[in-house]
């Protein structure tokens, strides 16, 4: 029995069992769908947009899965004669949506996908994705390398701030790359987001990625996320509107180089990994324990400054107003002022990225009990090792981390104030 995807609410039309043509009532969207038949009785599904042309762009879709600017973007690539493939490997192989299946996608299947799509050489393929995504492209190319290839019909992968870490660290610990991140020896263009977090672990990667391939990176000013719908700075709606254009561009760029056709290294089997560096609840920090002390102003522009944090505990939290959980547990953390009032106890937020304004107009909207500090820039959560958000340190009286939390957690419950008031005790 193969696997299918599931029925999509749109009219569709099958010529000869492969060729789907769809009428999607997207605004933003207007392509049409081809089957992809793979070992182990699998079928990808493609939306395709654009005509025939010599260069094919295999879009494999992040963890949740293809929205409105993903379809825009490909449709102006394909209206600049690159004609694009976007794909959901995760509905395609029945997985849920996130992260974590990213990383369990067979690679020799996405190897071979890229073989089909390019029709055993006859069209140049270029791989595009981002976030997650990253994983199965990068795994997917070294694959399509293992398939022992006659030609060099890949011209190499596009990634929009990669996320490539085998997992999500604890909090405070630096995170470690895919195995495949060390052994890409094609080329690979990074659009990287200025805001977005992972930017402070995009030289670190990089480093690990020339290794073998030739490496370009391009600083998306002023973008925290180009595929997110929550992300409407200026900067960001002007970046999508010339991105099809821009990857036209460097697609010469990545032509031009030579690269093995054969993976220049085996690499064990394709690593597993848990993500348990998410909390689900209050932990022991294992990270550095002395904090960086920081002087930053809030969102009225009173400045703080923290260089000593003996004598309280302190609870340091990093948030965004884009982030759903970090919104979510704000509740939490006013009760949890609350409750500690009248102790020697102090909560400070540092929000990330934002601007004073972005900020005034969420605390419109959201009641926010404690300090908001700004960090325009994100520097202070490089310094403190944050990944994820929220992520939130408990800091004691001594001056040292002693707890963290990489994830929304509720503030105010029984096990938490306990925690607090035994710290104090000390």
């Amino acid at each position: 029995m193969k696997l299918r995807l599931p029925i999509k609410l749109v009219l569709k039309f099958c010529i000869v069992g492969v060729l789907i043509i769809t009428h999607n009532n997207n605004a933003y969207a207007s392509f049409v769908q081809k089957s992809i038949e793979l070992s182990a009785d699998v079928e990808v599904v493609a939306d395709v947009y654009g005509n025939e042309s010599r260069i094919r762009a295999l879009w494999i879709s992040p963890g949740y899965g293809v929205n409105a600017r993903h379809q825009q973007v490909a449709k102006d690539l394909g209206a600049l004669g690159v004609q694009v493939w976007q794909t959901n490997l995760l509905e395609a192989l029945f997985l849920p949506r996130g992260a974590q299946s990213l990383r369990k996608i067979p690679s020799k299947l996405v190897g071979e996908l890229i073989q089909k799509i390019s029709e055993n050489g006859k069209y140049k393929i270029l791989i595009v994705s981002g976030s997650y995504g990253s994983v199965p492209a990068l795994r997917g190319a070294y694959a399509w390398q293992e398939l022992k290839p006659k030609k060099r019909s890949l011209i190499g992968v596009v990634l929009f701030s990669p996320n490539l870490f085998a997992e999500i660290p604890a909090l405070g610990e630096p995170p470690t790359f895919v195995d495949v991140v060390k052994v890409t020896s094609v080329p690979v263009y990074l659009f990287q987001a200025e805001k977005h977090s992972n930017r402070w672990y995009n030289p670190v990667m990089t480093k690990m990625l020339q290794k073998h391939a030739p490496v370009y990176t391009e600083i998306m000013k002023g973008v925290t996320s180009l595929f997110y719908h929550r992300d409407e700075a200026e900067a960001t709606l002007n970046r999508l509107k010339i991105i099809a254009a821009r990857i036209k561009t460097i697609i010469p760029l990545l032509e031009k180089h030579d690269y093995p056709l054969k993976p220049v290294q085996q690499i064990s089997a394709q690593s597993k990994s848990t993500d348990s560096g998410v909390d689900d609840k209050i932990k022991p920090y294992r990270g550095k324990t002395k904090p960086q002390a920081f002087a930053l102003r809030d969102v009225n522009g009173k400045l703080y400054s923290v260089s000593d944090f003996t004598g309280k505990v302190t609870v340091i939290n990093f948030w965004a107003t884009w982030c759903p959980p970090c919104v979510e547990e704000i509740p939490s953390l006013n009760r949890l002022r609350e409750k500690m009032k009248n102790k020697q106890f102090q909560l400070i937020s540092i929000n990330y990225a934002e601007s004073p304004k972005q900020i005034r107009d969420f605390m419109q909207q959201v009641k926010v009990d404690f300090p908001v500090l700004v960090d325009p820039e994100g520097k202070m959560a490089k310094q403190w090792r944050v990944i994820a958000f929220p992520s939130t340190f408990v800091i004691g009286p001594d001056g040292k981390i002693k707890y963290g939390v990489n994830a929304a957690i509720h503030w105010d419950t029984d096990e938490v104030i306990n925690k607090l008031n035994k710290l104090l005790s000390q």
